[in-house]
C-alpha cells in the first residue's frame, strides 16, 4: 500500500476512512450493470434505464455506484480506442454526479459474474506477464483515467479491474509478474491523475488462495478490497446456510485480516438468492456490523438489478436473476431492509476501536507458497480454514479476536495468542519466545515436526524424537474425551521434554496436550492439529459445538 495520505477532494484518514474534503464519509451503495442487457451494457447503452437506475439508488438513500468497463467494448483493436464509449463513460459519471452518486469505476473486466471477457486481440497472452499486454493495461489504464480525471468531484477512486486475482491468468503468471502489472498500471494511472485513490477490486481469494494477488503486495494502491457470499463451496471451511452463525463470521474476519495490512471496503457482497426474507434479514444484522467492527470503511451491494439479459453469461449463470437489491417496481426486497437501515446509521456511526482484551490470531510472515522459498510449509487453503475455525471459537467463547502478523513487532500489550495450524519460521519462533519471557501466553495447535528445531525446542520446551503414521488418538482432557485423527503434515510426533509438562496423554501413553512455562509467560500447545477437526464438521452445528469445551480448557489453562 501506497503510504501517502493524499490531500485532495477525496482522501483517506490516518484510520483508514474516506474523506471528502476533510469530513468522514462512508460509501454505501451497489453495484450495477443494468438489468435489461447486463455485461452490454456500453454497446447497448439505454440511457433512460441507466438514468431511472441512478435515480432509484439515490432515492432509496444510497450514496455510491460501482461500474465495470469491458476493455474490448473501449479497445476493440489493439491500441485503437473507441471514442463513443470513452463519451458514454464520461457522461455515466455526469449522470452520477448529478445525482449526488459517487462513482466508483471498474477499468479491466476480465472476470465476471463467471465470464471471461478480454478482447479478441489478446489472443493467448498472459494478460499480466507478457510484455505487450502489460503495455496495453498500461495505455488503456492511462486513457480511461484521463477521461475520468475532469470529473473528480464525483469519481470516489478507480478500480483496476473486478475479481482479477479468479483469472487463470493470474494463477499462471508469476506472482512477482501480478505485482508489476499492480504498479506499472497503476503508475500509468497517477500520470494522469495523481491524487486519485487506487484499488484492486479482488475478493477472499486474496486469503484463500495464493493467486499472486495478496495481502501486502498490491504495489501503488491505497486500500484493499474484499468481496464474499453466503454460498459454503465457495469458501474453504464449509457452514449450514445463511443463519448459521459460521457463515455469518466468515466475511467479517476476511475483512479483518485485510484491515491489518491496509484500509479495506466491502466493495462486494450480497445474498445471492434475495429470495428468502428471514434468512437474509438475519444474515444482514449479523453481517454489516461485524464488518463495520472489523474496519470496513464502505459497503456496496451486489448488485442493484436483478439481470434478465439473454446473453453470456447470464444464460449459464441463471442465479444472476436473482441478485438484485431492488425489484422491478424499485421497491426493496423482502429481508433486505436491514442494508438500507444501516446505510443510514452508519455516517454517524463511532469508528470501532481495539478492545484491550482481544485474543490474538496469528497470521504468519511467510502466508503465501509460490516463489516463496522462505515459507515453511503453510499453505493458504489450509491455513485459512484453521483461522477461520479458530476466530469463531474463540468468538462463541464471548472473546475479541485481533489479528497479530508474524512479520510486525509483537504487541507487548497483547496477553493471550493463538496459533492455529501455522508454522512460523525459526526466526518468528523467537520472536515469539521472546514475548512469551516477557509475560504473554501462547496457544498453539499442530506444531510442525519439519520447523521444529533449536528455536521450538525453547519455545516448546520439548523436541521430537520420533515422527509415526497418523491414527487416532484418543485423549482424556478437560472434562471429556478426544479423538484426534489429524495431524501436521500427516505425521504423529513423539517427543521427550525439555522443561515442558505433560497435561494429558493419548492411548498409548505419548504426550498430547502440553505446558510449557518460559520466563513471566507460559504456551500451551496440543500436538495434533485442532481446527482440523472442527473444520471436519463445521456444517454440523451440534457436531461442532463440543470444540467451544476443548477452546474453553486451553484458555483457561493458558491464562490461570
Amino acid at each position: 500500500m501506497t503510504d501517502i495520505i493524499h490531500q485532495s477532494i477525496f482522501s483517506l484518514s490516518p484510520a483508514g476512512y474516506f474523506l471528502r474534503d476533510g469530513k468522514r464519509l462512508v460509501p454505501v451503495g451497489a453495484n450495477y450493470w443494468p438489468g435489461s442487457c447486463g455485461v452490454e451494457l456500453w454497446p447497448a447503452w439505454p440511457e433512460h434505464e441507466l438514468q431511472h437506475d441512478l435515480d432509484t439508488l439515490a432515492k432509496h438513500g444510497l450514496n455510491c455506484v460501482r461500474f465495470f468497463l469491458r476493455w474490448q467494448d473501449f479497445e476493440p483493436a489493439a491500441g485503437h480506442y473507441n471514442e463513443t464509449m470513452f463519451a458514454r463513460l464520461a457522461q455515466y459519471v455526469r449522470w452520477c454526479g448529478e445525482r449526488g452518486v459517487l462513482a466508483h469505476p471498474s477499468l479491466f473486466v476480465g472476470f465476471m459474474s463467471g465470464g471471461v471477457f478480454w478482447p479478441k486481440w489478446r489472443e493467448e497472452r498472459n494478460v499480466f506477464s507478457d510484455p505487450f499486454m502489460v503495455e496495453r493495461a498500461a495505455a488503456f489504464a492511462h486513457k480511461t483515467t484521463t477521461v475520468l480525471a475532469p470529473h473528480r468531484e464525483h469519481v470516489l477512486a478507480l478500480d483496476q479491474g473486478n475479481e482479477l486475482c479468479c483469472l487463470g491468468d493470474s494463477w499462471q503468471a508469476r506472482p512477482s509478474a501480478v505485482r508489476n502489472w499492480c504498479a506499472t498500471v497503476n503508475a500509468a494511472i497517477r500520470r494522469a491523475w495523481p491524487e486519485v485513490l487506487i484499488v484492486s477490486g479482488n475478493e477472499q481469494n486474496q486469503l484463500l488462495g495464493d493467486s499472486g494477488w495478496r495481502f501486502g503486495q498490491q504495489p501503488g494502491t491505497d486500500f484493499y478490497s474484499m468481496h464474499g457470499y453466503p454460498v459454503p463451496n465457495w469458501h474453504s471451511l464449509p457452514f449450514d446456510g445463511m443463519t448459521d452463525p459460521l457463515c455469518q463470521s466468515l466475511l467479517p474476519f476476511y475483512t479483518r485480516i485485510a484491515r491489518s495490512f491496509g484500509p479495506v471496503m466491502l466493495q462486494e457482497f450480497g445474498t445471492i438468492l434475495t429470495r428468502g426474507k428471514e434468512q437474509q434479514d438475519q444474515y444482514l444484522r449479523a453481517l454489516l456490523p461485524a464488518c463495520w467492527e472489523a474496519g470496513a470503511n464502505g459497503f456496496l451491494w451486489w448488485c442493484l438489478r436483478d439481470i434478465t439479459a439473454k446473453v453470456h453469461p447470464y444464460l449459464r449463470c441463471g442465479f444472476e436473476g436473482y441478485l438484485g437489491l431492488v425489484d422491478a417496481q424499485d421497491r426493496v426486497k423482502p429481508g433486505l431492509e436491514f442494508f438500507f437501515q444501516f446505510a443510514r446509521e452508519v455516517q454517524t456511526k463511532a469508528p470501532p476501536r481495539s478492545a484491550p482484551g482481544a485474543v490474538g490470531v496469528y497470521f504468519p510472515q511467510h502466508y503465501y507458497t509460490r516463489e516463496e522459498q522462505a515459507n515453511p510449509g503453510n499453505e493458504p487453503r489450509m491455513l485459512s480454514r484453521w483461522l477461520c475455525s479458530a476466530n469463531f471459537l474463540l468468538r462463541q467463547l464471548g472473546h475479541e479476536t485481533r489479528v497479530v502478523r508474524g512479520d510486525e513487532p509483537l504487541d507487548r500489550a497483547l496477553r493471550v495468542l493463538l496459533i492455529p495450524g501455522a508454522i512460523p519460521a525459526g526466526d518468528e519462533a523467537e520472536r515469539l519466545a521472546a514475548w512469551v519471557a516477557a509475560g504473554s501466553r501462547l496457544i498453539w495447535h499442530g506444531p510442525a515436526g519439519t520447523c521444529w528445531g533449536p528455536e521450538y525446542t525453547r519455545l516448546l520446551g520439548a523436541r521430537p524424537v520420533d515422527y509415526r503414521a497418523p491414527r487416532a488418538a484418543k485423549v482424556e482432557a478437560f472434562g471429556r474425551a478426544w479423538t484426534f485423527t489429524r495431524h501436521p503434515q500427516n505425521a504423529r510426533l513423539e517427543i521427550v521434554l525439555e522443561g515442558a509438562r505433560v497435561a494429558a496423554r493419548d492411548d498409548l501413553g505419548l504426550p498430547v496436550l502440553l505446558e510449557h512455562t518460559l520466563g513471566e509467560g507460559r504456551v500451551v500447545y496440543a500436538l495434533p492439529l485442532v481446527e482440523d477437526e472442527f473444520a471436519a464438521v463445521s456444517n454440523d452445528r451440534e457436531a461442532r459445538a463440543v470444540w467451544t469445551k476443548w477452546y474453553e480448557g486451553v484458555l483457561s489453562t493458558a491464562t490461570a
